[in-house]
């Protein structure tokens, strides 16, 4: 049996942090390679000190391993946030990289700041996330996968080519989303996850004004998976702070795949949500001297779009939840059938979309 299963420790970042630790002590070539893979190339003679869960204090967080490579008075910091199952947490990585986070960790090393040089990882099972900061070089588990990786010890290599079937294991459905979905392979929630990521991304990443994000959500038993798809130009120039909670709008199309579920493993319709910008809970708002007139424009954008989809031939239906204001019902034999009609239909209903929000923009409604 495979270690990783017997422990049932795959999924959990610490322990696997920890293995990885492990494997950076135990060989200086794994550690290099490693650092290659992210683009960090050391010159001979560098040193290597490795920790887990650096803390840096709440207001920045604990970054999951940091590396100290160094060679006389230069030093190389590489922070690595490791992600085996989970989103990145709120703003985690642009903490991790900030000025703030950099002046701790300096002090924390006793050198001076300007004697450091920052490097940041990015390291996920999940091959289509990616990091909120743009300064971490993106790294899956994939690489592990290569021929190219040696540790000394003994047991700890047993270890390892554990792990790299348990990675081979998981990968395998993943490299054919569309056929694994569709023949109903046997997969976890993570795998079905990064499949559908996959092929909604495919679909419609060619569009490049829309812009597309995706994730977890829980619900009541459930573990459902989130995409969903915006434009610049369906978000208030202002927040509501700004603009007046009544001028505030946030658009988005979005759609909902229970992950824990073989058996409603497809998108049966997507939804047209008209939010405050940024969100928040409208418990939150509800006493605001302007949340009724919020409301009335949210009620009044889904009405036009409503009429102005039904003027174009699209099916559609009127939803009257707190931020709901219209759903459409999407259709397909297959899964690739399914995602070609939510396609075809997202691009019927995003130019309905754009026209009520530039006339209300044009009456003044919103801004």
């Amino acid at each position: 049996m495979n270690t990783f299963d017997a422990l049932n420790i795959f999924y959990r970042e610490d322990t696997i942090s920890d293995f990885l630790v492990t494997c950076f002590k135990d060989s200086y070539p794994f550690t290099t390679q490693f650092l290659l893979e992210a683009g960090i190339k050391l010159e001979e003679g560098f040193s290597f000190d490795v920790k887990t869960r650096v803390g840096l204090g709440k207001t920045i967080g604990t970054p999951d391993i940091v590396i100290r490579a160094s060679s006389g008075d230069r030093m190389k910091l590489i922070i690595i946030e490791n992600k085996m199952g989970a989103a990145e947490g709120r703003e985690q990585t642009n903490r991790y990289e900030s000025s703030e986070a950099r002046a701790r960790i300096a002090k924390r090393y006793k050198m001076p700041l300007e004697k450091i040089e920052f490097h940041f990882i990015f390291l996920t099972l999940d091959t289509t996330a990616q990091p909120k900061n743009s300064q971490f070089t993106f790294l899956n588990y994939q690489i592990f996968l290569k021929d190219s990786w040696h540790v000394n010890d003994e047991k700890l290599r047993l270890l390892f080519n554990d792990f790299q079937e348990k990675l081979a294991i998981f990968y395998r459905p993943i490299e054919k989303p569309l056929e694994s979905l569709e023949t109903n392979l046997k997969m976890d929630g993570m795998q079905r996850k990064i499949c559908w990521q996959a092929i909604l991304y495919d679909a419609f990443s060619a569009n490049k004004d829309l812009l597309l994000r995706w994730g977890e959500v829980g619900g009541a038993g459930r573990n459902n998976f989130l995409f969903l798809i915006t434009k610049t130009n369906w978000t208030s120039n202002e927040s509501f702070h700004e603009a007046g909670l009544s001028k505030t709008f946030n658009v988005h199309i979005d759609t909902y795949i229970n992950m824990l579920d073989n058996r409603n493993n497809s998108v049966n319709e997507i939804g047209i949500r008209f939010e405050t910008f940024p969100y928040v809970p409208h418990k939150k708002i509800q006493n605001h001297p302007e949340y009724q007139r919020f409301l009335d424009n949210k009620t009044e954008f889904g009405e036009r779009l409503y009429e102005l989809a039904k003027k174009k031939g699209l099916s559609v239906k009127r939803k009257n939840s707190k931020l709901l204001v219209l759903a459409i019902p999407i259709q397909g034999e297959t899964i690739g059938n399914t995602v070609q009609h939510m396609k075809t239909q997202v691009e019927a209903i995003e130019a309905c979309v754009d026209q009520v929000i530039g006339d209300m923009m044009g009456e003044e409604l919103i801004k």
